[in-house]
């Protein structure tokens, strides 16, 4: 996996699909759950920056929920950007920019520093851990002394046990896409509880992917069918709240205060 790889991978995507949300993740109605967790988070008047915002779809209904806000948006694909830029609304504006170096001021229109940074699946498509270390300590830089992270990326481990429950039930293991490099859980927990307060950390895909990739998955394995994300189970999954305890998601939420 190669940068220039990627970034052309999501060129293609936004050249593909243009504003649609299926740009970024082929999941809507997953998408949307992931949305509505980063929204619980958000406080109007903020300044607030997205790092790799991809086509502007997120910050669209961000911006719609909390007009107050002031939204930046960030991302290394040209073509995504550029789509973004059609969503551009009065609380919002778009940058092609590279995430490792968010802190390079010279080559950023802000001389100031973020109330809130959000990054919604950006590091895993990194290369690998240093970067994505590097990256959040890049935000670190430009957040204000008391300035929150909202994390939301996919763990390894958390792909890990939910394979090992869909083992169980004779459906096939769900493989990391090739533009992906998912993060080490247990280092990243590490590695955020040493250079942040961690305020909240929460498995949001729990009972998401239990009902959609277990449950749903087997009853369509049952009737000889494939899958289909926009089965209605998996529109009612995302308007439940997430499972305790249990972690049999990828996907994970922090809510990090600068220390």
């Amino acid at each position: 996996m190669t940068a220039a790889k990627v970034k052309e991978f999501w060129d293609q995507q936004a050249e593909t699909f243009g504003t649609s949300d299926l740009a970024t993740a082929p999941d809507h109605h997953y998408r949307e759950l992931e949305i509505s967790r980063i929204k619980e988070n958000l406080i109007d008047g903020e300044l607030v920056l997205d790092i790799g915002c991809g086509n502007g779809y997120s910050i669209k209904s961000f911006a719609k929920a909390f007009p107050k806000i002031t939204f930046w948006g960030v991302d290394y694909s040209e073509s995504m950007i550029k789509e973004a830029i059609k969503r551009k609304t009065k609380n919002t504006s778009y940058l092609v920019k590279d995430v490792l170096k968010l802190s390079c001021f010279s080559e950023a229109p802000w001389v100031y520093l973020f109330d809130t940074i959000i990054s919604e699946r950006c590091l895993i498509n990194l290369a690998n851990w240093d970067e994505q270390k590097h990256t959040i300590l890049e935000m670190k830089k430009i957040l204000k002394p008391n300035g929150r992270i909202i994390l939301v990326e996919n763990t390894f481990e958390g792909l890990q046990r939910l394979n090992d429950l869909r083992e169980k039930f004779g459906l096939h293991r769900i493989e990391v896409r090739w533009h992906n490099k998912y993060l080490p859980e247990d280092e990243l927990i590490d590695f955020l509880e040493r250079n942040f307060t961690i305020f909240k950390m929460e498995n949001i895909g729990c009972f998401f992917y239990l009902v959609s990739r277990v449950i749903y998955a087997t009853l369509a394995k049952v009737e000889g069918k494939e899958p289909e994300y926009s089965h209605p189970i998996n529109e009612i999954a995302s308007k439940l709240p997430s499972l305790g305890d249990y972690h049999f998601s990828p996907n994970w939420l922090f809510v990090l205060r600068n220390k």
